[in-house]
Formats: C-alpha cells, sequence, structure tokens
C-alpha cells in the first residue's frame, strides 16, 4: 500500500509538471490578470515618453486595448521599456509576454522568434540633414558620410550590401539616431517609416532620401512577437491583429491610425467587398 501511495504520487507530480509546462501564457495572463508589454520609449509616434513622463503612442494604444479585451481594464497592462537588441531575449526569457517595439518580420528572426501577421506595413527611410546636400540613399556611399543605424543584424547587412563605403554609427534607439545626426555626429539616419515621418515633419532640416532602386525601397511588415511554440497565445494575438487590421475592428485601427500617423490607414480591403 505504502508503495502504491509513493507510485500514486510520483505520478501526480508528473502529471503537474508537465500540465505546467504546457499552460499557455494566454492563461498565464488571465491568471496574473496582468498583460506585461515589451515596448520602445523613444520612436515616436509608436511608442515614447510625453512631457508629463507617460508612454504614448500607436503601439501604446494597442497594448491598453489589449488588456482590455484579455482583462477587461485598459490599464491592467505593465511596459517593460527595451532597447532594440534586448526584444527577443525579453520574450524568449519570459520578462515579457509579448513586444510591440515596431518590429520587422525576417527570416532570420522568425528562426528564433514568433511573428503574428502584419500590423501596418513600413520600411527603413533614411532622413540627412539638408546642409548635407545629398538627394539620394546612394549618394551616402562615401567615407565622408556618416550614417547612423540600429545596431541590428538586418540594419548593418543592409547597409554594408548598400553602401560599404559609408562610415557606420551603430546606436540603440531611433532618438539616439535622430539626434546624431540632429548634433553632427552623423550624415543620414535609417529607421522605420512612420518614425521618420514623425520627425520629418517635425524638423525642416532633414530631408528624405530618394530609395529607389535599393534594398531601401522595399516594403517590410511589421508586428507583434512572442516566445515561439505557444500556439494557443500566438493564435489569440495574430486573431487580434487581424480583425484590427482588415475585421470587425478596423474602425479601431482607423482612429489610431489617424490620430498617431495623421493619415489614413490601408484599407480593409483591396477590393470593393459589397459587389461580392
Amino acid at each position: 500500500m505504502i508503495i502504491y501511495r509513493l507510485l500514486l504520487a510520483l505520478a501526480l507530480a508528473c502529471f503537474a509538471v508537465a500540465a505546467a509546462a504546457q499552460e499557455s501564457q494566454l492563461d498565464v495572463v488571465l491568471k496574473r490578470d496582468k498583460l506585461i508589454v515589451g515596448t520602445y520609449s523613444t520612436s515616436p509616434p509608436l511608442a515614447y515618453v510625453d512631457e508629463k513622463g507617460e508612454l504614448i503612442g500607436f503601439e501604446i494604444d494597442l497594448a491598453h486595448q489589449l488588456a482590455k479585451d484579455l482583462l477587461g481594464d485598459p490599464k491592467k497592462v505593465e511596459f517593460v521599456v527595451l532597447q532594440s537588441d534586448g526584444r527577443f531575449p525579453a520574450a524568449l526569457s519570459g520578462k515579457i509576454d509579448m513586444g510591440l517595439c515596431s518590429t520587422t518580420i525576417t527570416g532570420d528572426r522568425a528562426v528564433r522568434i514568433a511573428f503574428t501577421r502584419s500590423l501596418m506595413d513600413t520600411a527603413a527611410t533614411v532622413l540627412a540633414r539638408k546642409d548635407a546636400g545629398i538627394t539620394k540613399v546612394m549618394d551616402l556611399n562615401s567615407d565622408k558620410y556618416t550614417y547612423a543605424i540600429l545596431n541590428v543584424p538586418p540594419a548593418i547587412e543592409r547597409a554594408k550590401r548598400g553602401i560599404p563605403n559609408a562610415k557606420l554609427l551603430l546606436l540603440d534607439n531611433p532618438s539616439a539616431l535622430f539626434l546624431a545626426v540632429k548634433t553632427g555626429r552623423a550624415t543620414a539616419f535609417s529607421i522605420d517609416k512612420p518614425i521618420a515621418d514623425f520627425y520629418e515633419a517635425e524638423n525642416q532640416d532633414l530631408v528624405r532620401l530618394d530609395a529607389t532602386g535599393t534594398s531601401w525601397g522595399y516594403v517590410f511588415q511589421n508586428a507583434i512577437f512572442l516566445k515561439p511554440g505557444d500556439f494557443k497565445w500566438w493564435l489569440f494575438l495574430d486573431t487580434w491583429v487581424g480583425e484590427l487590421t482588415s475585421g470587425s475592428r478596423y474602425e479601431l485601427y482607423q482612429e489610431w491610425y489617424r490620430k498617431w500617423l495623421k493619415k489614413d490607414p490601408p484599407p480593409q480591403r483591396s477590393y470593393d467587398w459589397q459587389k461580392y
């Protein structure tokens, strides 16, 4: 009888461990009653700190809405401010439940991190000082110019392939790139299009460089990222993004897009759905 009880206790313990190992992050968030989101604090208009010291922006509004949909209260969200190279380790280690950090989907990233469907289209837009007298991205391909980029592999590879003669200045966040150009440390910098749009509108001494025929001219996709292997959590987030960008929640997406990006979002459909 004693042996039987020991075996039963061992079996129950093993079952409990296995069940815990299979618990979805969705269930963890619901039990915790709080959503933990990785974000930037220096990427206007997506996520940045206002004059009151509070995080605001397009992605911040999305996170609050996600908390409301999950937990019934938009305030039940904790933001963890990250640098570009710390985004994925934070998700993989469980420090955050998900990331909203203007993050582009790439093949090499998808090997180690999971992405939802695209949240918005973007591109690696290049802004330069007007007094530099250049108009095209390829004009930067000279050692007399310093080009500031985020210290991430895709940006470094793009620069080395497209403008190998430019001097590279590797920095950790979008505002550091902007300040490097404004203070003269760099001639130009590259950042996601929504952030570049914001800086260009606010700074008449900056000019957007023509990227025609270069890898800077291609469309990228930004998405929510999360630790891979959790289908239930991924499915919820992916469904949520889908309904936001092209389904039942599109009105909210449209509202936030106009508020923060100062333009209309892409239409729900590329065709007139009322004809079908």
